[in-house]
């Protein structure tokens, strides 16, 4: 029987490149949105395989639960998660406030830890399935910007190295910790051109080779608590800001 895979934001940016690669795999696709079912639709249109769109708020506890409840019961043998949905605002350590944190936690850390312990619930003892946590290749040289949202992601990281211990043997989980791939909301397009170019391979790195790692981590089952940069180098350069922020810098000074 095909197997399931639920990818969370499915639906848009890294989340689609990571659909398309494994419907072309042969998985069957579960794919998440939060808001925007019009666009999820359009993907799931351009798989090459089966699959449907589930809709849940991953900041919500009880909204997770329900997913879960709804995905058992729609009986697709489910046996992979990517957690590839991420909260990404700015704050800072001396401005943060209660609901900034709560939410990068809720939505980062907390809705991960939800799924992959509800895919664990939902396999036999003689089942085996994987989990697949995207990061950012920020948690291996860690700088102040983006606050709330780096230490949810840093959460998630050690994260992964647990839920591999609990979760054994019926789930390995591991991660991918991309650099900068694609232009956000608030950023320039000539501050991406050059922050993307910002690694010891001089390119950007592509959505094909997240998406590739991923496939490569749920296929392989010998590893187990693993993270994987896909970041061209880009952390061992060690910033003391955001790649974003250390370009702009340098924008300011020419």
């Amino acid at each position: 029987m095909t197997e399931g895979v639920l990818i969370t934001a499915g639906n848009k940016r890294i989340g689609r490149e990571i659909a398309m690669t494994l419907s072309r795999a042969g998985y069957y696709i579960f794919l998440h949105h939060h808001d925007s079912e019009d666009e999820a639709l359009n993907t799931l249109s351009e798989l090459s395989g089966a699959g449907e769109v589930c809709q849940c708020d991953l900041g919500a506890y009880d909204a997770v639960e329900e997913l879960l409840h709804q995905i058992k019961a729609a009986d697709k043998n489910l046996r992979h998660v990517v957690n590839n949905a991420s909260l990404f605002s700015r704050d800072n350590v001396t401005d943060f406030s209660e609901h900034s944190f709560a939410a990068h936690m809720n939505v980062n850390l907390r809705g991960p830890m939800q799924l992959a312990r509800g895919l664990y619930d939902m396999l036999n003892n003689d089942q085996r399935g994987s989990v697949v946590n995207i990061l950012d290749s920020k948690v291996f040289a860690l700088n102040a910007d983006f606050s709330s949202y780096t230490i949810s992601k840093y959460g998630l990281f050690g994260a992964t190295e647990m839920m591999a211990q609990a979760l054994s043997p019926k789930l390995r989980v591991n991660g991918v910790a991309p650099g900068l791939t694609m232009i956000s909301k608030t950023q320039s397009l000539e501050n991406f051109e050059l922050a993307s170019h910002l690694n010891f391979t001089g390119a950007p790195i592509k959505e094909q080779d997240i998406a590739d790692t991923v496939l490569h981590l749920m296929r392989v089952s010998s590893i187990n608590g693993t993270v994987i940069p896909v970041d061209g180098g880009q952390k061992m350069m060690n910033f003391t800001k955001d790649v974003v922020d250390v370009v702009q810098g340098i924008l300011k000074k020419d």
